[in-house]
């Protein structure tokens, strides 16, 4: 795909991409709103490097009038995109840091045109263009089936976390990520959050083919955090654009498996999940990525030069401008070429 020239206008790339520290923090978003923001980030090819303006269809906005104004609502949903602001807090030793990020810093509505026009933040960038790592992608098409808000937040907080086949978060925490970090009275308790929020956008997923399932962790009495167990990629909608697999769910949602066999544990050193996460990327097997590990150690300069040079192979994977029969294989031999002695011929 050729992005030297400029796309034509309303041009929607298949996938979309965020930084995970971006898809994590706190964002409360409406349906219209959420719907807008991936078709936003549909603007962008991860070749480019500047951030494209925004040209959204209207049509592709709302699909379908539902009483009122379809103008009025988008309206309603760009103004409040306007004010949307994201926040991320970090530690280094003992000192925190938190930083604040506008998301739209301009947006032009043109019924004549039908068309929304408009530009991200400058600030934004480097959360949302020329990702090298720590990154998540999602078909745009898939998003736009969803039809709650609160789907669209789950589904990409744990497609951020698919490669890892499992993810456990404080209520808290997971209910600011899906509902904002400045609403402090809405579904404050675990069963009402289960009940309007986690089961009907878990339900969302299920219609898609994606058997997330999930367990409350108590403490005491109450529940003081969920765990997720994530399957592997989601089922392909066939040419009706329905989905392949679908699946009734209850309020009792049955775990499934883990993604791969190798899991990802809480004391495993943040520079080894990097790897792990950038070879399951490239689909590289259990047995392969912990022969690497073993292989790397918590030598930081090894481990530095394999994410430096396997970047590239991703990238050409993932905005598809190679196509692989075994991207795995291809990995292999990259890493052959690169550190000679992970795999030392017999002489």
């Amino acid at each position: 795909m050729s992005t030297g020239s400029t796309p034509d206008p309303g041009t929607i790339y298949p996938r979309a991409y965020q930084a995970n520290a971006l898809v994590r923090a706190p964002l409360k978003l409406t349906h219209v709103e959420a719907r807008i923001f991936a078709l936003a980030l549909g603007c962008i090819h991860q070749d480019q490097t500047e951030l494209p303006g925004i040209s959204i269809a209207l049509s592709r906005v709302m699909t379908q009038k539902k009483g009122g104004s379809v103008y009025e609502t988008i309206r309603d949903a760009c103004k409040s995109l306007m004010s949307k602001v994201v926040s991320i807090e970090s530690q280094m030793g003992n000192k925190k840091r938190f930083t604040a990020y506008s998301i739209i810093s301009y947006i032009d509505l043109n019924e004549g045109t039908g068309f929304l026009t408009g530009n991200f933040a400058p600030e934004i960038k480097p959360f949302l263009l020329q990702l090298a790592e720590q990154y998540t992608h999602v078909e745009i098409e898939t998003l736009l089936t969803l039809k709650s808000a609160h789907a669209h937040r789950l589904y990409w907080l744990l497609k951020s976390w698919d490669d890892v086949g499992w993810w456990e978060v404080e209520f808290d925490t997971l209910r600011k990520q899906v509902l904002g970090d400045d609403n402090d009275v809405t579904y404050t308790l675990f069963y009402d959050f289960k009940r309007y929020v986690l089961e009907p956008a878990l339900r969302e997923l299920h219609s898609l083919g994606w058997m997330v399932a999930y367990d409350p962790i108590k403490l005491g009495k109450k529940v003081h955090a969920v765990r997720f167990s994530i399957p592997a990629p989601l089922a392909q909608l066939d040419k009706s654009d329905q989905p392949l697999l679908t699946s009734k769910t209850t309020s009792k949602i049955r775990p499934v498996e883990k993604q791969m066999s190798l899991a990802l544990s809480a004391e495993l050193p943040t520079l080894q999940q990097r790897v792990v996460t950038r070879l399951q990327k490239l689909k590289m097997t259990s047995s392969q990525i912990q022969h690497v590990l073993n292989f790397m150690g918590d030598d930081e300069v090894k481990i530095a030069k394999l994410m430096k040079v396997s970047h590239p192979l991703l990238r050409d994977h993932e905005v598809g401008n190679k196509i692989f029969d075994n991207l795995g294989g291809v990995a292999i031999n990259l890493l052959k070429t690169e550190f000679p002695s992970l795999y030392p011929t017999l002489k």
